[in-house]
């Protein structure tokens, strides 16, 4: 039986919302994603300063920004996703903001590794409250419908900080460089002036959270309070398993090859190619930035009109397609190795495979019981964080050093990862697409 769409008339939105009152939350959610990234990647252009200066070894540096932070931010992630199904969620918001700026201008004023690890575990600490709360506060406003847009105008706002955090941290190191600051800062290196000047300013946009209005939670019309438990959530899960593999685990798996293929293509274009730094660096800076914005907002598009369109499944009908028709052609950008390929093919994979996540966030949202909400999108961050962050490069380092045994092979590997983890992908998220429409229509 086909799903009656909503129209999207004054009845869709909450009591004390409305069109505009909406898309105002959604600006102020893409503020603390942008500021969110900013935060949290800024650091990778300051290595090289801070190695020298804290006596820091590869692999402390790679604990800092990898594994341990991805973990950690995953993990807390879910015990405030918990939270957000219970409380306020913009006071979870403005604590989240308000805990990583300070965390993250902290870490400019470390003294040892101690401290800067101490450091960034709160930074992921309080950065893990926003994607759940946001999550969950749009699906909130938004009737189905329509929810897929804002979604990805919260994700494509991840990729304006990542792009803003390089040029930002390059253009402030060598400000400081040759003008440091004075007063309080007068003295400190200039890689840690960049940390305080570009945490600081979060300090007072978290009161950016109470501009935004509460809805009314959409409870179930029949919900118990046991029903908000974890133990409800896990049997829900259960429940729907294959739904819940196909689109969660399926989702994370395409974030292997996505983030393994971002992280190791410079060292590729580097290594193979003999780019220099500058080229490589503006090849991804645009790469992400003009693939990740464009694709992102024109799938949100797509995908809402299709919905209302009676195609309630696209979003994972193209994350399917995108993770069978791209993995091929970035294959053979590698294989010929030429440089504007490259920057081509990997262009290709951010307005696709790159810009699928916010979709696939959404498509979560509509069918997660709205007091689950939270921990559900919490539960998309804790796997995607894991495949994408720790494993996807891990494998392509593995695979480069263990089964190829040739630095120069690390082309073969990145080819390796995108062709056995993308069909795998595309498998589970096309094998949960009855069971998404299914539950749609309950």
């Amino acid at each position: 039986m086909k799903m009656r769409v909503a129209t999207g008339r004054r009845q869709d939105w909450p009591d004390n919302y409305q069109a505009g009152t909406a898309w105002w939350t959604v600006a102020v959610l893409m503020i603390f994603q942008i500021i969110s990234m900013i935060d949290r990647q800024v650091m990778s252009v300051l290595i090289p300063e801070m190695r020298a200066d804290l006596s820091l070894n590869d692999f402390q540096i790679s604990m800092v920004q990898g594994l341990s932070f991805a973990l950690f931010y995953g993990v807390m992630g879910l015990v405030i996703g918990g939270m957000v199904d219970r409380y306020s969620r913009r006071a979870i918001m403005f604590a989240g903001v308000f805990i990583w700026s300070l965390a993250a201008t902290g870490t400019g004023l470390a003294r040892n590794y101690g401290e800067l690890f101490a450091g960034r575990l709160m930074v992921g600490c309080g950065e893990a409250g926003v994607s759940p709360a946001g999550q969950s506060l749009l699906s909130s406003i938004f009737p189905r419908h329509r929810l897929t847009t804002p979604m990805a105008c919260f994700t494509v706002s991840g990729i304006i900080g990542i792009s803003l955090s390089y040029a930002l941290g390059g253009l402030l190191l060598q400000r400081f460089g040759s003008d440091p600051l004075g007063g309080p800062f007068a003295g400190l290196a200039p890689w840690r002036q960049v940390l305080i000047v570009t945490g600081l300013p979060g300090v007072l946009v978290a009161f950016l959270a109470f501009a935004i209005r509460n809805p009314v939670r959409r409870a179930a019309p029949l919900s118990r309070p046991d029903q908000a438990g974890w133990g409800a959530f896990f049997r829900y899960i259960g429940t729907h398993a294959r739904l819940m593999i196909g689109m969660i685990l399926g989702s994370a798996i395409m974030a292997v090859a996505l983030q393994g293929t971002m992280v190791w293509t410079p060292t590729y274009a580097r290594r193979v190619l003999n780019a220099s730094p500058a080229e490589i660096g503006t090849m991804m800076a645009l790469a992400v930035a003009v693939g990740g914005v464009l694709g992102g907002l024109a799938l949100g598009l797509l995908i809402d009109r299709q919905f209302t369109r009676g195609t309630r499944d696209m979003a994972l009908r193209l994350l399917s397609g995108f993770c069978i028709l791209i993995p091929p052609i970035l294959a053979v950008a590698f294989v010929i190795g030429n440089l504007n390929l490259l920057f081509a093919a990997v262009t290709l994979m951010m307005m696709t495979m790159g810009s699928s996540y916010g979709p696939t966030m959404a498509a979560v949202q509509m069918i997660a019981p709205p007091e689950m909400r939270g921990r559900f999108a919490a539960l998309m961050v804790l796997a995607s964080n894991l495949c994408g962050y720790a494993v996807g490069p891990m494998l392509i380092g593995f695979l480069t050093d263990h089964v190829f045994g040739d630095p120069m092979k690390i082309g073969h590997a990145i080819i390796t990862c995108l062709l056995t983890a993308g069909p795998l992908s595309a498998w589970m998220v096309w094998s949960a697409r009855k069971d998404f429409l299914r539950l749609l229509d309950q």
